[in-house]
């Protein structure tokens, strides 16, 4: 029988390996769409530059060093397409999907919390707005 210790060092070497997994994994349309390939990654809070929202769903990224990406919210926020002050919280400076990390954004005066569920590495904000548009339309 483990000893609890050694249980909580295999759950947490377990989650380590599945935090890392998750920032590396590589992910491809289906078989009659066009292929595109779609890497999730992680991105510095700090290196942040400009948001927009893509729908009520995404949000495309830049970074000062002119990275881009698409960031999936947990829910559909029908006030996001008109969001003012865009905000990104974390515990920790970095953010990779499913890391807790939060957008938030005004709302007529209110804040509103979405949870960030994917972190994707995209070349342009168009490639962002056709990704967001095909997921929309019911496509992963």
């Amino acid at each position: 029988m483990q000893c609890p210790r050694q249980r909580a060092a295999w759950l947490l070497g377990l989650i380590a390996t599945a935090a890392g997994l998750g920032c590396t994994s590589t992910q491809r349309a289906g078989s009659g769409e066009r292929q595109t390939a779609v890497t999730e990654v992680c991105f510095n809070v700090r290196n942040v530059d400009t948001f927009s929202p893509l729908g009520e769903r995404s949000v495309y990224l830049r970074t000062l060093g002119g990275e881009r990406y698409l960031l999936t919210l947990d829910g559909v926020y029908t006030s996001l397409p008109f969001a003012t002050g865009i905000t990104i919280s974390n515990d920790f400076s970095t953010v990779c999907s499913d890391t807790g990390a939060t957008i938030t954004f005004m709302n007529f005066g209110h804040p509103v919390f979405c949870r960030i569920v994917r972190v994707e590495s995209v070349s342009s904000k168009r490639a962002a707005e056709q990704l967001a548009q095909q997921r929309r339309n019911g496509h992963r």
